[in-house]
């Protein structure tokens, strides 16, 4: 009598064609996995790069547009802006509102009522001062400073009286955004046959030039590396010498960030003849 034979286990083919398809599935699995992975991370610099660039636009726009904001606009600004020299670098002269080159920004302006705000959110010192609309004796000058440092925007205040004397507890400094790799700003200057339009754009005006705009330029930088593959950033570099003609820009420590370019012109509407 010849028992019937009954298999037990695997044979080692049959083993062997099983590791070898569960293989494919696990690779096939972990790339898509690591794709998305990338793919996700990519949007959020992206999105990073967007966001940091859309609140400096709104930040700078609030904030520029209050240059030479007078509370009785009818008065020539040399009667109410002394000249003074602060930060060792916002050399201001008699009336002048805006002062810079292609590295630094300086504005001031008077305070619009208690409830305003300078680029710190603090609030002005001397709120019995401009408690009264169209009081302007001896009110307060807010002066403002944005300048690139450590990739990141930052803005100085000093609050000053009518005279250019520093008010108590009135100065500070802090860092805005990061992710910041260059900043430079530019002028628009009035012609002397026209001066209601922009006649041409400057990194560094003089005292006497009458400036109705200012343009920024921004070079953001992600958070996060190795996002790109094809690209090389020496083509974003490119773009950004050939957008605000600087010649030179010290990028050594690239490892694959995404890189966005942003511009923009606000109109100094307080200055406008």
């Amino acid at each position: 009598m010849i028992l019937g034979y009954r298999q037990k286990g695997l044979s080692l083919l049959e083993l062997l064609v099983a590791m070898a398809i569960s293989s494919f599935l696990i690779l096939g699995v972990t790339q898509i996995y690591l794709d998305n992975r990338r793919s996700y991370s990519f949007q959020q610099n992206l999105s990073e790069n967007q966001e940091s660039s859309r609140y400096i636009q709104l930040m700078l726009h609030q904030h520029l547009t209050k240059a030479g904001y007078r509370r009785e606009p009818y008065i020539d600004p040399e009667l109410i802006f002394p000249s003074t020299n602060v930060f060792n670098e916002c050399n201001f002269s008699k009336g002048q509102t805006v002062v810079g080159n292609g590295s630094f920004l300086c504005i001031r302006y008077q305070p619009r009522d208690t409830k305003d705000r300078n680029c710190l959110g603090n609030s002005p010192r001397n709120s019995s001062d401009i408690a009264a609309p169209y009081k302007t004796s001896n009110i307060e000058i807010i002066i403002e400073r944005y300048y690139l440092t450590n990739n990141s925007l930052s803005c100085q205040v000093i609050h000053t009286d009518g005279s250019g004397a520093t008010l108590e507890n009135s100065s500070g400094s802090a860092e805005l955004i990061r992710g910041l790799l260059d900043l430079h700003f530019e002028f628009g200057l009035g012609s002397d046959a026209d001066t209601r339009s922009v006649h041409k754009y400057v990194t560094s005006p003089s005292g006497t030039d009458t400036i109705l705009a200012v343009r920024y330029s921004i070079l953001l930088r992600s958070t996060n590396t190795r996002l790109r593959d094809a690209v090389d950033f020496e083509t974003a570099i490119a773009n950004w010498k050939t957008l605000t003609g600087v010649s030179d820009t010290d990028i050594t420590d690239d490892n694959g960030q995404l890189y966005q370019v942003t511009q923009r012109t606000v109109s100094l509407r307080n200055l406008l003849p």
